[in-house]
């Protein structure tokens, strides 16, 4: 019995290395005191600026190593420039998409994702199926959905709903409005400063601090029938978790650890700044974040090498979690 759980673990180990790629080297190119550009349509990222010639094009492999396995991705290659100055490091992922998929207001509908990941650890090559037990990994997470509602806003105007795609969406004469109180939840298990995962960020000292317990004291919205549920009877908004909350994030990029799979984790301090770009069937994609942070769950750069992993998601091909392109570690040099 032994005998054959072995073979089977090696099997799958075989099978599963069969499917990566050969490891790339990306070399982000030093531009000193320069800024360098969020914006993935910057001349400095074109052919006709300092990152010429600097790109390589790597290939995407199928996640074929737990399940739900994805044996056909529909991310086959990923064309990848990096830049740094004297405080910042930036990485541009630019691939094919011939749908653009940054709305999610269906039970059908899946978005357009990007990642990178690092280990947290300086001088460590976790596993880089999103690190191990006591390896942690830092995972940046852009979403095309957070690029459209826009980082930092607060009400609808950082919330898609049903009339953001059907442009031609309009009440009949029989339309009705919605009044709904707005305000904290109270929760007993608050978070503590010392704590990861999401919190309102806006609360005096980092916690949650509760609103009013009676609904007629609370403030409200009024909400004119188009369904852009708020207050409290939003739950994702009322509890202040960052996947709903656009008034908490940073960028359209969720800065994350993971030991392991199954265990990704919302930083509670959100350090990336990003943007994306679709045009000619393309998305762009910028990553940027400080060399240094005081953050002991990121990921720091001062050896002028790590190990980075990329994954794409292709929301017209229903990826989400798991079902996804991957590459294995590959080394950036800074």
């Amino acid at each position: 019995m032994k005998k054959t759980v072995v073979f089977v673990m090696i099997a799958a180990f075989v099978l599963g290395s069969a499917m990566v790629s050969s490891a790339a080297t990306i070399e982000a190119l030093n531009v000193g005191k320069r800024d360098i550009p969020i914006d993935p349509t910057d001349p400095f990222w074109s052919n006709y600026g300092p990152t010429k010639d600097r790109h390589i094009v790597i290939d995407m492999d199928p996640q074929m190593i737990t399940n739900p396995m994805w044996p056909n991705p529909a991310t086959k290659w990923v064309n990848v420039k990096a830049a740094r100055n004297d405080k910042e490091l930036a990485v541009r992922l630019e691939w094919s998409d011939g749908d653009r998929n940054d709305i999610m207001v269906q039970s059908q509908h899946y978005k357009d994702q990007a990642a990178l990941m690092f280990p947290v650890k300086a001088g460590s090559e976790p596993p880089f199926t999103m690190g191990s037990d006591g390896e942690r990994v830092n995972i940046w997470q852009w979403k095309a959905t957070w690029d459209k509602e826009g980082a930092g806003k607060a009400g609808n105007s950082g919330m898609q709903d049903m009339e953001d795609y059907y442009a031609d969406m309009a009440m009949g004469s029989a339309g009705y409005y919605m009044y709904e109180p707005d305000g904290d939840l109270l929760l007993k298990g608050a978070l503590k400063s010392d704590m990861t995962g999401s919190k309102d960020e806006r609360a005096k000292g980092g916690v949650h601090t509760g609103g009013a317990g009676e609904i007629a004291n609370r403030s409200t919205y009024v909400d004119f029938g188009m369904g852009k549920n708020e207050g409290v009877y939003n739950p994702g908004r009322a509890t202040h978790n960052i996947l709903s909350d656009a008034s908490m994030r940073r960028s359209p990029v969720e800065d994350l650890n993971a030991e392991g799979f199954s265990t990704l984790t919302t930083q509670a301090n959100q350090d990336v700044d990003g943007k994306g770009n679709w045009s000619n069937n393309r998305w762009a994609v910028v990553f940027k974040r400080s060399l240094k942070t005081d953050d002991a769950n990121d990921a720091q750069f001062s050896s002028g090498k790590v190990p980075m992993a990329i994954a794409i998601w292709n929301g017209q091909n229903k990826e989400r979690n798991g079902q996804k392109a991957i590459t294995a570690w590959n080394t950036l040099k800074y």
